[in-house]
């Protein structure tokens, strides 16, 4: 009951844009034929939104007649007239003034429309990283943190997909999901969630602020860089805390995502001197007592440099040595060193570290550090090849021969001792193993091997946890490539329980650019590494490639459909606009282009390239006659402006471009066409005017929210072309806060327009959807900030909201019935139902 209360809130919450009280018919709809005009009658009893269409004998809508607010301050859009009682014609034709048919038909009448949850695609609770993720040597993310509490929850923090959102999740011991922590959860009381940085919204709702909107869910809090780098997730000593370290500075974040009101760390994790410029990839292990934690795996180096070859070999933060650290004082001390001059520093004739067995990655003679009940420390000595021993004391105790040790633990039970090795880099792949020692007190050699994964990234370090639960031993590892993988420790060995990589098949690496396909609700969209993606299949929704043959992906930063003629254009990183057919089945076809008997339709165009944030397209849209219109410079050149175009479709290609030098050279994201031939396009333009309360100081919202406009075109689809000549203005401004649209435009926001003309925007950061009728005036607004275990009343809502969830909405498209929604924080698909508080069909007489 308390669900389907919250659900029924959510439906009111959205219907109340347009009316405080639902509407109905003062006088029901009637449709009467005289010759070949139809004229369509009805009356509203109070101010409302409506949409009349004429539907085939199939039910399908053939033309979208009228949609608008009625009884607003702003007149409706034609046809639509002033007041409350509706006087249409219908001519016959359909929305492209060609002939509907012989019939029969009928008529629609829809009023107060309303939106609710109806199915949520993507979400994976386990993604963090995918081998079909655009790797890179530059890439953006990684996983960078590990942590198992007392309780046998584990923590993991790092990016949910190939563009930075960093995503800080609870597990069981034996991996299966619980929450999310970060982003952060809605529902909390506001007091202890300041600490995020929260904007309040007019229904008390509240909304953590952005640092960045490249890499969209970092707050003002959680960021250690740009282009998606995130803090690491450091061991802690409380229970219900976790630490979030960047720079040697602490954020302090509850384990239910609240947050202190002051979260960070007063100093640094570290108080002591020239205790900066640390490289190296840390490693940190709690003490027994939980008043202080080791240290390894970190040097200085004056050069900074990717390689070992400036590794500091005598000061205080030298190369080889462990360190205590007191919790309470955050002061250190040395516990066990390597010689000083004996710490390998040059490269060998390889141009390769004999540490590292690769030229970079700035692996550490000491790496890896754990302590077990008794303070026995255990150290990967990757130097001298051994896993060192050493007690309480200081003295050592054993060795244990191991090439290139990265990271250990330990079952708390048991003298069970676990290992992983890794060597090389990116440039110079190596392998990851995990190892079990049943007995480290006399074993010299491993009882279990697993390989694990090759080892491809920068300086981005092993992570290992050990977890107890129900008298079970579980190993976990992380690292950017496996992403994580779960072991049950046994007498059998090492026996694998999840594999994060495969433990759910609803992947999505990048749901930033989202179209639907008008005529069968099918979804497309495009990822900034060049991947696309489909839906197709409603009643059991699954996520599939874009395949043009068996073993063919198809490569896109940008797509857009085209449901009247059946195409779907598609275009790669700076390449030029292919065709494709859209209904050829699962393996797309190429739909050749006039003469040439190939589908490539424009010249090469220009997209923004960012390392680590992968390519950038400001948008591509399909004419209802089979032109184009996109937002790109031509070529291949550095020219990463939005210059509106338009690409007449003709039998000779490429066709060529007319520009919009009116509006050229403008910080766009989004263009699309209505079926008239009405091309829209977003803007950033100055300051928004209608700024949302709780928004009206945030520096972010005010510098990236745009509008939308709208042009009328110079020509017409009866005459063979929308745009023979250029236009010289805007035919209207609708200033809703449209995106974030970020400086450059490796991240840009879509927005929709129905077969009606009305208008479906997302307010990223706010975050909420807006609808409009093609005069502006609003229809609809729903939205409130919610991580992924929101789900608005469907499978797996451990949050219930009042609103609609979403994190960032950032492509909002629509049909008759849904809207969908693609959120890029949240990295999941929303389709939502349209709810109505009154609708009539009626025969036509």
């Amino acid at each position: 009951m308390k669900r389907l209360a919250v659900l029924l809130l959510a439906l009111l919450i959205a219907r109340s844009a347009a009316a405080d009280t639902p509407a109905k018919f003062a006088a029901p709809p009637t449709a009467t034929r005289d010759g070949k005009v139809v004229t369509i009658r009805f009356a509203v009893s109070g101010p409302t939104d409506v949409a009349v269409c004429v539907l085939d004998a199939k039910g399908q809508a053939v033309r979208h007649l009228a949609a608008g607010v009625l009884g607003a301050k702003a007149d409706p859009p034609a046809p639509l007239k002033p007041g409350l009682s509706q006087d249409l014609s219908w001519d016959g034709n359909d929305d492209y003034c060609q002939a509907a048919g012989d019939g029969p038909f009928r008529v629609r009448v829809r009023l107060g429309m309303g939106v609710k949850p109806d199915r949520i695609v993507g979400g994976n609770p386990y993604a963090y990283f995918s081998p079909i993720m655009g790797q890179g040597d530059h890439s953006a993310w990684r996983i960078t943190g590990l942590e198992a509490k007392p309780d046998g929850t584990v923590y993991v923090l790092g990016n949910a997909n190939n563009y930075g959102p960093p995503a800080l999740r609870a597990y069981s011991a034996d991996g299966e999901y619980l929450r999310t922590v970060y982003p952060p959860p809605a529902g909390k009381p506001t007091d202890q969630m300041k600490g995020w940085g929260l904007n309040i919204r007019e229904d008390g709702t509240y909304t953590p602020g952005y640092a960045d909107v490249a890499s969209p869910a970092i707050t003002r809090t959680l960021i250690a860089g740009t282009r998606g780098a995130i803090a690491n997730l450091i061991p802690s000593p409380g229970d219900s805390e976790l630490w979030l370290e960047s720079g040697l500075r602490v954020l302090r974040v509850n384990t239910d995502g609240t947050i202190p009101a002051q979260p960070m760390l007063e100093g640094s994790l570290i108080n002591a001197p020239k205790a900066t410029g640390f490289v190296g990839q840390m490693q940190i292990a709690v003490a027994p007592d939980r008043k202080s934690f080791y240290l390894a795996g970190v040097f200085t180096s004056p050069t900074k440099g990717r390689d070992r070859t400036g590794a500091d070999s005598s000061g205080p933060w030298r190369d080889g040595q462990v360190y205590q650290v007191d919790y309470a004082t955050r002061t250190a001390k040395v516990v066990f060193a390597l010689d000083a001059d004996t710490i390998i520093t040059d490269l060998d004739k390889r141009g390769a570290s004999p540490i590292a067995d690769a030229k970079y990655g700035n692996y550490a003679a000491l790496e890896g550090v754990a302590a077990d009940a008794d303070g026995r420390l255990f150290i990967c000595d990757r130097q001298n090849k051994r896993i060192l021993i050493q007690d309480a004391a200081g003295k050592p105790v054993r060795q244990i021969a191991c090439e290139y040790p990265d990271a250990v633990g330990l079952a708390a039970d048991s003298k069970t001792l676990f290992v992983t090795t890794r060597k090389g880099h990116y440039h110079g792949g190596g392998e990851l193993t995990l190892l079990k020692f049943d007995d480290w007190s006399k074993d010299d050699a491993p009882s279990a091997t697993v390989p694990l994964c090759h080892v491809q990234h920068y300086s981005q370090p092993t992570h290992m946890a050990v977890a107890r639960s129900k008298a079970e031993t579980f190993v976990w590892v992380a690292y950017s490539g496996l992403p994580v993988r779960v072991y049950r420790s046994s007498t059998k060995g090492l026996e694998l329980v999840k594999d994060f990589e495969k433990a759910n098949d609803q992947w999505a690496l990048d749901m930033q650019h989202m179209q639907v396909d008008a005529k069968t609700g099918s979804v497309y969209f495009a990822d900034g590494f060049g991947l696309c993606f489909r839906v197709a299949d409603w009643a059991n929704p699954r996520i599939e490639r874009l395949m043009s043959a068996k073993d063919a992906p198809i490569r896109a930063i940008a797509l857009t459909v085209d449901a009247r003629n059946r195409w779907l254009y598609t275009r790669g990183d700076r390449q030029p606009v292919l065709r494709w057919e859209l209904d050829s089945g699962p393996i797309l076809a190429p739909a050749p282009v006039g003469e040439s008997g190939r589908n490539i339709c424009t010249p090469v165009l220009s997209n923004d390239w960012r390392i680590g944030l992968g390519r950038g397209d400001r948008g591509i849209a399909a004419a209802p006659d089979g032109s184009l219109a996109t937002l790109s410079a031509l070529g291949t050149g550095a020219d990463y402006g939005g210059h509106p175009r338009f690409f007449h479709a003709t039998a000779t290609v490429p066709w060529e471009g007319l520009l919009f030098s009116k509006f050229d050279k403008i910080r766009a994201g989004g263009i699309r066409f209505d079926p008239q031939g009405n091309l829209y396009l977003a803007k950033f333009d100055g300051q928004p005017t209608a700024l949302p309360k709780g928004f009206e100081h945030d520096s972010k919202f005010l510098r990236t929210t745009g509008r939308i406009y709208k042009i009328a075109p110079t020509g017409s689809l009866a005459s063979g072309n929308l745009f023979p000549t250029e236009p010289e203005s805007a035919a209207k401004a609708y200033d809703v806060p449209f995106g974030s649209i970020s400086d450059f435009f490796s991240r840009t926001p879509r927005f929709g327009v129905d077969a009606y003309g009305r208008i479906y925007y997302p307010s990223s950061l706010v975050p909420c959807v807006g609808v409009i009728d093609n005069a502006g005036n609003r229809i609809v607004e729903f939205g409130q900030y919610a991580n992924r275990d929101s789900t608005g009343g469907l499978v797996g809502d451990t949050i219930p909201t009042a609103g609609v969830p979403m994190g960032w909405p950032n492509s909002v498209d629509a049909t008759d019935d849904y809207v969908y929604v693609s959120d890029i924080v949240n990295i999941r698909l929303m389709r939502l139902a349209k709810t109505f508080a009154a609708a009539e069909t009626v025969e036509i007489k």
